[in-house]
């Protein structure tokens, strides 16, 4: 029944994907954050909907609402020579050629969908949309899980694709967490479900973070909590905002079960009390460190770590009671381009992403000053979003996620919103004839007069 069902959402939403080619780009986020053909168990998982709905929506663009991608902007050029960075890294190290060519495909094909929503996004109804597409695409298993964890019961796996390792999923359900806060506002605009879609989103907010302990990622907890910590000091009422977030943590840390506890416990800087987990962390990052001196510019080739892991493996200090250390990533987003991709990739990729919370802090002050206040509900959700991502990227692997780049893409045309909303509402409304007697004269109708003076 799952099948049929998705099937047919596929079969109906394709021809639209085509005719408007924003509906392609809500199609194809939202497959890619809810991940819909994975909870199916029959033939509806193996039908390539996310690469059908990328071509109509591709050709609907070039024949419809043709819009150059291409913008200006110092976060774009920086994605874009990300992209060419990386690829002449891989072509100068192909151990993997197969293998690299299949995950940079991947990459381009983020890129370019990034910057086609940037292009894309003309006004602030679109910006709306764009924003609760992805946070209610994640936000379904926010609910999900957390209700799941409630029964007692644990995420071992996401649900599929970049989100199936649990702390790669718990990092998304954790950079989740400011959309479902900030934009409830916005989401009260929509036009008959506005009045539902609000409490929805307060109660998926709280479902979330249950969500993200039923995965036991300490990265992903260490996310969530600097993530509520900033939300916390960028309310307007600071002091009541913090007080209720440590009762409500002291609470949610009593009721949790002794398990998820005694996990957390083991979040420590002290090298011999870490578990087996943590300090094979520790020495992934040290063989990233020996592969960046050896290869400072372009690196050792994009995704090439897994298989050249043991060539920089001397002078590592192993944990104690090791025996034969398997082939590892970094656990570590900055390391694992930085090793990989070279200095130029890492330089690109912190600036790309430190820039846009700086741009985000730039647009709400001249928000403020223009008295668009709407705006800040997107500045802050990005803005607090990708400094959660900078937390969670030191210890998780996940430095090429495809929510980062359209975020950034997202910042940029926050602006274009903002100048097309201000037209609109600047706009002369046509209010009507003043004078009665114009009124008769021109539709003779006899029930209208002048009032006595």
């Amino acid at each position: 029944m799952r099948d049929v069902v998705v099937f047919l959402l596929f079969v109906g939403v394709l021809p639209m994907c085509f005719l408007r080619p924003w509906v392609g780009v809500l199609a194809f986020s939202w497959l890619a954050y809810n991940r819909t053909q994975d909870l199916t168990w029959g033939f509806a998982r193996t039908l390539p909907i996310a690469q059908l709905i990328a071509v109509a929506m591709i050709l609907g663009w070039m024949v419809w609402e043709f819009t150059p991608i291409w913008r200006r902007d110092a976060r774009i050029k920086a994605m874009v020579a990300l992209f060419i960075v990386i690829g002449v890294s891989m072509f100068g190290n192909t151990l993997r050629l197969d293998n690299q060519w299949h995950r940079y495909t991947e990459l381009g094909k983020i890129v370019f969908v990034s910057m086609l929503t940037c292009a894309l996004i003309k006004d602030r109804t679109r910006l709306r949309q764009i924003a609760l597409c992805i946070s209610l695409a994640l936000g379904f298993y926010g609910i999900k899980n957390g209700l799941w964890f409630l029964a007692g019961q644990g995420t071992i796996i996401g649900p599929g694709g970049m989100l199936k390792d649990n702390n790669d999923f718990a990092l998304a359900m954790a950079m989740n967490l400011p959309f479902l806060w900030y934009l409830r506002g916005e989401a009260r605009q929509v036009k008959k479900w506005g009045r539902l879609l609000a409490p929805m989103m307060l109660g998926t907010f709280f479902l979330t973070m249950i969500a993200i302990m039923s995965t036991g990622s300490r990265g992903g907890f260490l996310t969530m909590g600097v993530i509520i910590g900033v939300m916390l000091l960028k309310s307007r009422y600071k002091v009541p905002a913090i007080v209720m977030g440590v009762v409500l943590g002291v609470a949610g840390f009593a009721l949790a079960p002794p398990e998820w506890k005694e996990r957390m416990s083991t979040i420590t800087l002290n090298v011999e009390e870490m578990d087996g987990s943590a300090q094979g962390r520790i020495v992934s990052w040290m063989v990233a460190g020996n592969m960046i001196k050896e290869n400072p510019v372009l690196g050792i080739g994009f995704n090439n770590m897994v298989f050249d892991y043991h060539r920089y493996l001397g002078g590592v200090p192993l944990p104690r009671g090791e025996g034969a250390i398997p082939n590892r990533v970094a656990h570590n987003s900055y390391l694992q381009i930085w090793a990989e991709s070279g200095t130029i990739a890492y330089i690109l990729y912190m600036f790309m992403v430190l820039s846009t919370i700086w741009y985000c802090m730039k647009t709400a002050r001249a928000a403020k000053e223009r008295d668009q206040l709407w705006t800040l509900a997107y500045t802050h959700s990005i803005q607090v979003t990708l400094i959660g991502f900078l937390v969670g990227a030191t210890f998780l692997n996940r430095a090429h996620f495809d929510l980062v780049y359209q975020l950034v893409a997202i910042a940029v045309a926050i602006p274009v919103a903002v100048a097309a909303e201000a037209a609109r509402t600047a706009r002369p409304r046509r209010l009507g004839v003043t004078v009665p007697d114009e009124v008769w004269v021109r539709h003779k109708d006899p029930f209208v007069r002048a009032p006595v003076s």
